[in-house]
């Protein structure tokens, strides 16, 4: 596995660097310039390297390659997902069941039907430890209900959701489930077939991939309909000449993070121990936003709470004086006016406290050294901002 270390970026829930043999397998792919929907000899390269690429995937997903369908990323997956299940059902616009911490794709999508159809939502609100409850999601079962929809790891806290209890839950009740797993898919071990669900989404960038390209895995192709009608590829579902370039490379860094996913994992929870230990010990009196244990979150995730601060302040100074990057939220939800995150406000921490908040995620261009040096930079910045608040 080639190493490389990418200093003070502490950022990997927005997006991660490409790994280095996937670059080298896209630049490759740049001189296969056929489109593999035509028929001659240039394009059979195409049309092999798409079929490999899809069985990589899916052998990623633990699913057939016909069950996959490449995306431009994780937020066309879950508009795809959402908006074609919801589409099929506009003349009889029944109930949605959503939860109040999912990513914007997925809560703007539902509201678009909502407001465009006439469907019902119910938005579940999570608990104070940011995981939301499977009582919840079950009183919240109507007779009508026709979708559910909720992430497998939330992006911002990094808290699980019981994703496998709801998916047995909604079998039963014969409501279809989309599961948001940008933030999973390439971090733990995922198999779509044993999880049972309807629909899940990933994004290749999340997991050393390029940008661009992710994808939608469908248990059933006739429960949601085509999403660009025209050519018919992706199995008539998404028309236009695919981006072989991307995929190829979407295919490289699947084929390693199924070779390497519990190695790259346990690699996580120990710079997630050792970062925890060492806030655990600082003067700064930083509070953990969400659950922190192996089975309840990601490996790679931390939100905190640092009194006295303003999160904007801090992640503008730490990367001017010390080059380090955190986000204070959402990278899509930044995008957007926004006064406080709608995660933390959903599980009942005060505006306060929220605009005192910062996002830490880290992966395997991380190292322990880097990590208690952010910590060093952390109470540093920290401290120069309590003085400046203090004088003035």
């Amino acid at each position: 596995m080639q190493y490389q270390i990418i200093p003070g970026y502490f950022d990997y829930n927005a997006t991660t660097p490409v790994s280095d043999n996937v670059v080298e397998v896209m630049r490759s792919t740049m001189d296969l310039f056929a489109n593999p929907s035509s028929i001659n000899k240039y394009s059979t390269a195409n049309k092999n390297l798409l079929s490999n690429s899809r069985e990589m995937v899916a052998r990623l997903l633990g699913t057939n390659a016909t069950k996959v369908f490449f995306t431009s990323g994780g937020s066309e997956a879950n508009n795809w997902a959402i908006k074609s299940s919801l589409f099929q059902q506009a003349k009889t616009p029944g109930h949605v069941i959503t939860t109040a911490i999912e990513h914007p794709s997925v809560l703007d999508s539902i509201k678009y039907c909502a407001e465009r159809f006439g469907f019902e939502i119910t938005f579940v609100l999570p608990q104070t430890n940011g995981a939301v409850a499977v009582e919840d999601i079950v009183n919240a079962i109507r007779q009508d209900t026709q979708l559910v929809s909720m992430m497998y790891a939330n992006n911002e806290t990094g808290v699980l959701q019981p994703v496998e209890t709801v998916a047995r839950i909604t079998r039963e009740k014969n409501i279809r489930f989309h599961v948001d797993a940008v933030q999973v898919v390439g971090k733990r071990k995922v198999d779509v077939e044993k999880l049972g669900v309807d629909y899940l989404s990933f994004s290749g960038h999340k997991f050393y991939g390029p940008k661009g390209i992710g994808g939608l895995y469908v248990r059933d192709t006739e429960s949601i309909c085509p999403l660009i009608h025209g050519g018919g590829q992706e199995m008539n579902m998404r028309s236009g000449t695919e981006n072989i370039v991307a995929i190829a490379g979407l295919s490289k860094a699947s084929e390693e993070a199924h070779a390497n996913i519990e190695q790259w994992d346990l690699y996580y929870w120990e710079c997630k121990k050792y970062l925890m230990k060492l806030l655990a010990k600082s003067h700064i009196g930083a509070k953990f936003n969400g659950l922190t244990d192996y089975d309840n979150s990601i490996s790679n995730t931390l939100n905190i709470v640092i009194p006295g601060i303003r999160a904007e302040a801090l992640a503008a100074l730490m990367e001017i004086k010390h080059g380090i990057i955190i986000s204070i939220g959402s990278a899509c939800s930044n995008n957007k006016t926004r006064k406080v995150s709608h995660v933390l406000k959903s599980m009942g921490i005060n505006d306060t406290d929220i605009q005192s908040s910062i996002r830490i995620s880290f992966g395997r261009f991380t190292t322990l050294e880097g990590i208690r040096k952010f910590v060093q930079s952390l109470e540093c910045c920290v401290d120069m901002l309590l003085e400046i608040s203090y004088a003035g």
